[in-house]
């Protein structure tokens, strides 16, 4: 038996585009290198993460704090504004995502798999993760006690005792577990550290960390493929 525990921004869909079309549509400007603004903006995204986790801060207002400042950061033209006008852009284009063919493809083959056990631990404002569950339609392959958000927990990624949890609700063994996840920080050192696989989806082309997760992969193909091909 084993385990696939699968992140959701970024990784069962793909969230940087909308990022990006949320700033540009807003600004009225084409972002010059959407790789430097998807990495200042999730740089600001883990600060007040606990505020936002505890419902202390709403989603929208940190996405708009967080379009301010690497608005201002890359110097491109904003007003106060603007940074809350992208967030409601970028709102609006979430409620359009959906999974690729490809994805549900792999979500189907584990799901008639006897011998595999799925699970999803996404960090994140509990309303809003939850929306996100039902908007992609995750409860065709997730059953929702195996579904952590950590708004609803005292934890925050990285934090070893989430993956313990995970463990606890699909009654398997550390090394029965795999991390699909995009975070490096946050989704790939929780597992080596909890002694689980992972398959890290390095979106951005970051450099090789000191700890290699299993398997690195750079697009959805490549993540599909890897799934569809079966991890061992």
């Amino acid at each position: 038996m084993r385990g696939i525990v699968f992140d959701i921004d970024d990784t069962l869909y793909c969230r940087q585009d909308m990022l990006v079309k949320a700033a540009e549509t807003v600004l009225g400007v084409t972002v010059p290198d959407w790789r430097e603004f998807i990495r200042i903006f999730y740089e600001k995204s883990d600060i007040n993460m606990a505020a936002l986790e505890s419902g202390e801060i709403s989603t929208h207002d940190i996405n708009g704090w967080r379009y301010n400042e690497t608005f201002q950061i890359l110097g491109l033209p904003y007003s106060s504004t603007d940074g809350g006008d992208a967030a409601d852009v970028y709102l609006e284009l979430q409620s359009h995502m959906e999974l690729s063919q490809e994805m549900m493809k792999a979500l189907d083959a584990f799901a008639s798999d006897p011998g595999i056990k799925l699970a999803i631990l996404t960090a994140g404002e509990s309303a809003h993760q939850w929306n996100k569950v039902g908007m992609l339609g995750l409860d065709r392959w997730f059953d929702r006690s195996n579904i952590i958000v950590t708004g609803d927990t005292p934890f925050s990624k990285p934090d070893i005792r989430l993956c313990r949890m995970i463990e606890d609700r699909l009654g398997l063994k550390p090394d029965d577990l795999w991390m699909i996840g995009d975070n490096y920080d946050k989704d790939i050192t929780a597992a080596i550290d909890a002694g689980w696989h992972s398959v890290w989806i390095n979106r951005r082309d970051l450099p090789e960390p000191a700890r290699l997760p299993d398997i690195e992969v750079r697009t959805d193909d490549e993540l599909t493929s890897v799934l569809l091909t079966g991890l061992n």
